[in-house]
């Protein structure tokens, strides 16, 4: 594939790279102010921003996807090779969850900002899994497919191209903490074998959503077993 850079490209590069990352900083910023203001977090309102943040995103690699050809959804045959990569990429994806959990001291736990942010309710619930499809379908598409896509003819190898969208990857996720970027820059590594080794972006956005819901749903557990004076403001 050769080297192609255009308006549209562009564009796409700069939003993944450049307005995401500042996006997710200040809204890590804004959330920890009103944190320390005691000022209830609109899960909801945010959930309806990330979601139509995700769904330009998703619009915009679409869009290169297309110029260059390229099916976001292609699927060769599944087989139970790609069977047992899925699985043992989600078993190894679970496994970073109590990883996380076991770097943060009790006091940084409770102090995590994205507690505001696990949902409360079957409403939430609903809305929360919702947004993990689509962030496994727009993330997959921009991070593993078209970013790579672009990247690595003009950079000369898959693997800085691998490195910069899996950095990328970790910044945008800003609001869940430092050491939490660096799992999700573990994350996208694994998502981005998967894709490489099943050779199709699909699986990795099927996993992708599973991962995230089952995530959330294990923050509203944690949650809901604080106590009173410990859990954030619903």
């Amino acid at each position: 594939m050769e080297p192609r850079l255009d308006i549209a490209s562009l564009i796409f590069l700069v939003v993944l790279f450049v307005l995401t990352p500042r996006a997710a900083l200040r809204s890590a910023r804004v959330m920890r102010q009103a944190r320390e203001a005691g000022a209830p977090i609109p899960r909801l309102r945010i959930m309806l921003s990330t979601a139509f943040a995700l769904t330009v995103t998703w619009l915009l690699a679409q869009l290169n996807a297309t110029a260059m050809r390229m099916n976001l959804f292609a699927m060769p045959p599944i087989g139970l090779r790609e069977v047992l990569i899925g699985l043992a990429g989600f078993a190894a994806l679970l496994s970073l969850i109590p990883i996380s959990t076991a770097i943060r001291t009790p006091d940084e736990q409770r102090k995590q900002l994205v507690n505001s942010l696990a949902p409360r309710n079957a409403r939430e619930v609903a809305a929360f899994a919702l947004l993990a499809l689509m962030a496994g379908i727009a993330e997959e598409s921009a991070y593993r497919g078209v970013a790579v896509w672009l990247l690595a003819p003009i950079m000369g190898s898959l693997y800085p191209a691998v490195f910069l969208s899996a950095m990328a990857f970790g910044v945008a996720h800003a609001v869940q903490g430092a050491k939490s970027m660096a799992i999700t820059f573990v994350v996208a590594l694994l998502f981005q074998a998967i894709v490489q080794f099943t050779g199709t972006l699909v699986i990795a956005m099927i996993l992708h959503a599973a991962y995230d819901i089952v995530a959330g749903l294990m923050l509203k557990r944690r949650i809901e077993r604080m106590a009173p004076g410990e859990a954030p403001a619903a």
